[in-house]
């Protein structure tokens, strides 16, 4: 794990956002990112940075790191400090507290960072089930766990996941993905009533997306080492892959994901659907629930 910095003049000293809630700046402090290499991940960073918030990003590949910093100091940022380390590792959520110190500790905290493989539940290696647990679900716990104590020293701060609209319905072919996202619901609904009961100034939102552009399939086979070139697949976990990838190349823009957390920062908005109609499926769930039906199948058929 490294860290690394750099300033827009050299000073370390942080800006103020020009983002308003309730009378007081919600950015006036860093924002750190978590997953800040991948798609959605850069399109958070730049976006704060836009606003001037300094920036503290994390992710497991130095490069992409590197690549999205710059792109953030280019938007306005004043300053970014880059934490490569895994997600997973609840050291590299200490080292990111760290990096805020000097700033008065974290502002805003984005869990951002996610795999998902598709395989069917009982084929699926356990390695790569316990993978995907361990990014998608022990990341934001580390995340929190580091987090909301330094914000509660701060005297106020906001804390957002990145769940999934698989957090709300649960597709096939993706049960560790699934059942991780569904767990980060639970997590930031349990810590949203908690820090409500202590009368705490610290927001909580969890951010639901539909199918968002971007390049997450590749990008979690590649965190695991496996080339995406040789991943194969059989069956109806094919057909599974298939749609799926299909679903992510005609999704929404990542900006559409930035700007709904931007928006939950600026609200203190619990619940964050950038595609609206992903809670159309929900509704169907629990209607299904409290009348006795099973659970509708929401993926579409496999292309043709």
């Amino acid at each position: 794990m490294s860290d690394a910095t750099s300033g827009a003049d050299g000073s370390g000293e942080a800006a103020t956002g020009g983002v308003e809630a309730d009378g007081r700046s919600v950015l006036d402090g860093p924002v750190v990112v978590t997953g800040a290499g991948g798609t959605i991940g850069t399109a958070l960073a730049v976006t704060f940075a836009a606003l001037g918030a300094p920036l503290v990003l994390s992710d497991y590949d130095d490069g992409a790191a590197a690549v999205t910093g710059a792109q953030a100091m280019a938007a306005g940022a004043p300053e970014v400090r880059v934490v490569i380390g895994d997600a997973a590792d609840p050291d590299v959520a200490d080292t990111l507290v760290d990096a805020c110190r000097d700033w008065g500790g974290p502002a805003v905290a984005v869990f951002n960072a996610g795999i998902c493989v598709p395989g069917l539940t009982w084929e699926q290696p356990i390695e790569v089930w316990r993978r995907q647990v361990e990014v998608d679900y022990w990341g934001p716990v580390h995340g929190v766990r580091a987090m909301v104590p330094a914000m509660l020293e701060r005297g106020s701060g906001h804390v957002v996941a990145v769940s999934s609209g698989a957090g709300l319905v649960a597709p096939p072919g993706m049960g560790a993905y699934v059942s991780s996202k569904h767990a980060v619901v639970g997590l930031m609904e349990s810590l949203h009533h908690e820090l409500a009961r202590l009368g705490a100034p610290i927001g909580v939102s969890v951010v639901c997306p539909g199918n968002v552009l971007s390049n997450l399939a590749d990008n979690s086979l590649r965190s695991m080492n496996v080339d995406p070139e040789d991943h194969e697949l059989g069956g109806v976990a094919a057909e599974i892959d298939a749609v799926v990838r299909a679903g992510v190349d005609a999704g929404a823009a990542a900006q559409t994901v930035a700007d709904a957390v931007v928006r939950a920062v600026r609200e203190r908005r619990f619940w964050v659907l950038p595609q609206p109609e992903v809670g159309l499926g929900a509704l169907d769930r629990y209607q299904r629930l409290a009348d006795g039906r099973p659970p509708l199948d929401l993926l579409p058929p496999p292309p043709i």
